[in-house]
């Protein structure tokens, strides 16, 4: 499934960044740095697809062109101050489950779109992960777009040359903007980031992939913890660490599966990967609603209800955990900061220093005493980070193992509740913190629209005027969006019953080749089948009869009205344990009568004789009462629909059986051995014969009324024949 990410960022002087060294890494080629007189040379670098500049519409059409060394040393030129933001760049997530032509696609007209939008210059690298990366452990369906733009818009000057003039408005700050009638950066940034969403959506809606999203986890109703960036040091251990584990592993013969994180910013990571995964798994068991009686679905609940709540204790305990990780990571931070601040003044001091002549004693001595100071300052700083370091690692650990102890043991019981205590303070000053922090922000937030400097015709009205329709022009973006949204949802539902009803079909046409459905299934299957008139011949048309057939159940008739048929497609054996689950009554049921039934053939049997005929004869005798019980079940509402279906055709089945039984029956009378016999079973079968056609006549067809019909006739000119021990033709003569 696609993620969204849409991130931006810029490459500024103050960080030590440089707009040509940036582009020569995106796009993987050499460059030259007029301002700093350097050669970036990437050339060599993989992973790159393509890299192209893309000039607005307007200068594009002017047939002007711009070389990448050009444009970023122009850039750079354009910029005096030494802390100036010389560039700013995209980072966008590009489909895997797109072609390399569709990607390419979406990331041009993104720039495209914010080129126009702003009058910039855009410079787009595609990239996707390298062999080495993969073999680290990196996704490989990781394709991204680095995006760059110029922070001037872009005209035409003399001899058609472009030029680079004023910031474009996405650079200028909030109050400049507030007075041109523009909504903050942030609000800016959104909705650039709604534009990236709306491309990649129109491209996945049109290939019925899944769509992506640009709210915020929190926003969408998600409870999904985000991870912390990892930095450059802590990716470089990562990867070290990984290197030496696989050539460990490799040495000695063996397949490397990977290792665990071994940084603490990784562990804090993996520890939310695992949060979110059993969140994940909660909402699934709380959500899955299966067709199934009310019984089935409370008993479904009842066998989740304990794994449900055992992992949200996991989810509280894991968030739990890396709050108090984050917190140490956030502290290492800002000490590692700090000595990082001292040992920069301290170097900056010694730099200042200047070594004295060498006959000058007392500054020589005065030099030498202040650098041995530094180094002790630097070397006491660096063990106490250590220290800090071993510390965090030490504590986490413990956290990690603190497990509640026994009810028991109260020495660490004490201990335990000691340290939940003390996190529960810590969470309660944090959270405490950051209420202040929201009053606060909010405060300055509503103090900085209220400052807002007017122009000397801005009155009061004029004000709030603009500040409507601000809102005004933000809720019809809003509502475009919406609306743009729910087409591209209708558009992707659709494919997706159409690809869902695809694979039903296939399943349904080659049901008997998979194995996945029992004798039972298959009659159900047979018959939805029959009635829609599907050829089920594969051959070498069987692509055709797949199309055909999805054809015939892709209708709201067929869907609607055979919702038990697509259950049974999908999840045939949790149909089969459904199906076994309302219909133990009736097993039970059938397993009792069937026993009692049984028995009472065997006593009617004692009574006739022990030949096949009399058998038959006493099954014919037992039906009626074991048929009045079948009618009662199958008319007992209380019984589920299945049970009920269940006896219905077990119903038919012994009338069947029955008819069949007469027939054999009045044929055998001529084996019987004596006349008294032969009265004995007449009269049995004369009483059980007219009782069953009676009761049973609109369950029988004309062929099994003949059929027992014909054999009361026999029975009645058996019973009024004297010399039956002479004679014993009874047969109607057909």
């Amino acid at each position: 499934m696609a993620i969204f990410l849409a991130s931006t960022k810029s490459i500024s002087r103050g960080k030590g960044q440089s707009a040509v060294a940036s582009a020569s890494y995106r796009a993987g080629v050499k460059l030259d740095d007029l301002r700093y007189g350097k050669t970036h040379d990437y050339s060599k670098r993989s992973g790159v697809m393509s890299a192209d500049i893309i000039l607005p519409s307007v200068l594009a059409s002017a047939n002007t062109d711009i070389s990448r060394s050009d444009l970023w040393n122009k850039a750079e030129a354009a910029e005096k101050r030494k802390d100036a933001r010389v560039a700013r760049e995209w980072l966008v997530n590009l489909p895997h489950e797109l072609s390399a032509e569709d990607r390419k696609a979406i990331a041009h007209q993104f720039a495209q779109t914010l080129a126009d939008r702003y009058g910039t210059i855009a410079d787009c690298a595609i990239h996707k992960p390298t062999q080495r990366e993969i073999e680290r452990g990196a996704d490989p369906r990781n394709f991204h777009a680095h995006i760059m733009f110029t922070t001037r818009t872009a005209k035409l000057g003399d001899n058609n040359e472009i030029l680079l003039t004023d910031k474009a408005t996405i650079e200028l700050s909030d109050n400049k903007r507030r007075s041109l009638g523009l909504e903050r950066v942030n609000d800016e940034i959104k909705e650039v980031r709604q534009i990236w969403e709306q491309i990649v959506n129109e491209k996945l809606a049109k290939h019925n992939h899944k769509l992506i999203d640009s709210r915020s986890y929190a926003d969408q109703g998600k409870d999904i913890k985000p991870q912390i960036k990892m930095g450059a040091v802590a990716t470089e251990e990562e990867r070290k660490a990984y290197a030496q584990a696989k050539a460990a592993v490799e040495s000695n013969g063996m397949f490397f599966h990977g290792i665990s994180p071994v940084t603490i910013k990784g562990k804090h990571n993996k520890s939310i990967a695992e949060r979110n995964q059993l969140v994940a798994k909660i909402e699934i068991a709380k959500n899955y609603k299966p067709n199934a009686p009310i019984i089935f679905k409370r008993d479904h609940n009842e066998r989740n209800r304990q794994t449900i709540e055992w992992t949200e204790q996991a989810v509280e305990h894991l968030s739990n955990r890396d709050t108090d990780t984050a917190r140490a990571i956030n502290d290492i931070s800002e000490r590692v900061d700090k000595t990082k601040r001292l040992i920069a003044e301290r170097s900056e001091a010694i730099k200042h220093s200047a070594a004295p002549i060498s006959y000058d004693t007392d500054y020589e001595r005065a030099f030498f005493e202040r650098k041995r100071q530094a180094d002790r300052a630097i070397n006491d700083i660096s063990e106490r980070v250590d220290k800090t370091k071993r510390l965090i690692a030490k504590r986490s650990e413990a956290i990690k193992q603190s497990a509640a102890p026994s009810p028991y043991d109260t020495h660490y019981e004490r201990a335990f509740f000691e340290r939940k205590r003390q996190a529960d303070r810590a969470i309660n000053d944090i959270s405490e913190r950051v209420d202040k922090t929201k009053r606060l922000i909010a405060k300055r937030s509503e103090a900085i629209k209220q400052s807002a400097a007017p122009s000397p015709y801005d009155t009061h009205y004029e004000r709030a005027f603009f500040e409507r329709k601000r809102q005004a022009d933000r809720a019809i973006r809003e509502s475009i969006r919406v609306l743009e949204s729910a087409k591209l949802g209708n558009a992707q539902r659709v494919a997706d019953v159409e690809d869902a009803v695809k694979t039903l079909t296939y399943r349904l046409l080659d049901r008997r080749e998979e194995g996945l459905f029992d004798d039972r299934q298959l009659l159900v299957l047979d018959s939805f089948a029959k009635n829609l008139g599907i050829n089920e011949s594969q051959g070498s048309d069987f692509k055709r009869n797949v199309r055909l057939a999805a054809d015939k159940i892709n209708t709201v008739e067929v869907l609607e009205s055979n919702p038990h048929v697509f259950r049974l497609l999908n999840f045939p054996s949790q149909e089969r344990e459904h199906y076994q689950t309302v219909t133990a009554d009736f097993d039970r049921f059938i397993a009792h009568v069937d026993k009692q039934r049984a028995e009472l053939t065997r006593e009617h049997q004692a009574k006739l004789g022990r030949n096949d005929t009399s058998k038959v004869t006493a099954e014919i005798i037992t039906a009626k009462p074991y048929l009045a019980a079948l009618v009662k079940y199958a008319n007992n509402s209380e019984k589920t629909d299945e049970s009920r279906a269940l006896a219905e055709q077990h119903i038919h089945k012994t009338i069947r059986l029955t008819v069949k039984q007469c027939e054999n029956a009045y044929k055998g009378l001529n084996t019987l051995s004596s006349t008294e016999s032969v009265q004995k079973h007449v009269r049995e079968l004369g009483n059980s014969l007219s009782t069953f056609a009676n009761d049973y006549a609109e369950k029988l067809s004309e062929s099994d009324l003949r059929t027992i019909n014909d054999g009361l006739k026999v029975v009645s000119r058996a019973i009024d024949t004297n010399n039956v021990s002479d004679n014993r033709d009874f047969s109607p003569g057909f």
